[in-house]
Formats: C-alpha cells, structure tokens, sequence
C-alpha cells in the first residue's frame, strides 16, 4: 500500500510540475526579428546594385571616351589646331564612322536598361 501511494504521489508531482510555455509575444518578437533579418538583406542588396550601377556607369563612360579617342583622335586633334589657327574656324571635320558607333552603343544601352529594369522589378514588386 506504501509504493501505491508513493506511485500517486510521483504521479501528482509530475502533473503538477510547470509545463514549458512561451511567451505571449513569442509571434510578435519572432516576426519582428524575421522582419529586420529581410529589411537587413534588402538593404545589402540595395548597396550592391547601387555599386554596381555606379561601376557599369563609370565603364560605360570611361568606354565611350575611350572609343571616341581611339576613333576621332586624330580628326578631333587636327580640327582643334586647324580651327585655332586661323581666324575662321574651320567646319571640316571627318568622321565617317561616327553613326557606327551610336549603331554599336544604342544596343548595348538597351540590353543594359532591360537587366535594370529586371533586377528593379524582381526587388520590388513583392
């Protein structure tokens, strides 16, 4: 009769003992901490797109520049010292394949807008 009642009293102790609960702001607190953790990558992400368009930007000018000093160097040298020369400037200057590079650039702009575009809308449109 000893160990049956030794048997209900480790029952009762065990029904009685606290159960584990959470808090009542566990949803609050864990939606909360899931909000920071995506407002935290939406911001790195947004960092990097802006580097990135800084670098495409800078290379893209840099690369026009470029183009045309390769291109029009000479042409540009020589009615820059024609035009300072003499009193009259001179309206003479050849550039034959100037139309060939807008024909190149345009193309290449327009791909560049549609990737941004993309990558715009692929961030906020959730």
């Amino acid at each position: 009769m000893n160990e049956e009642l030794k048997d209900k009293g480790l029952k009762r102790a065990i029904k009685e003992q606290p159960r584990f609960r959470l808090p009542s702001n566990f949803t609050f607190r864990t939606m909360q901490k899931v909000d920071e953790a995506i407002l935290l990558r939406e911001k790195k992400l947004e960092r990097r797109t802006l580097f990135a368009t800084i670098a495409a930007s800078l290379f893209l000018i840099a690369s026009g520049i470029g183009g045309l000093c390769f291109y029009f160097g000479d042409n540009i040298k020589d009615f820059f010292l024609n035009a300072f020369r003499s009193g009259i400037p001179s309206t003479q200057i050849q550039i034959p394949s100037f139309y060939f590079l807008f024909i190149v650039a345009i193309p290449i702009f327009l791909l560049f807008d549609r990737w941004m575009r993309k990558q715009y809308f692929k961030h906020h449109s959730s």
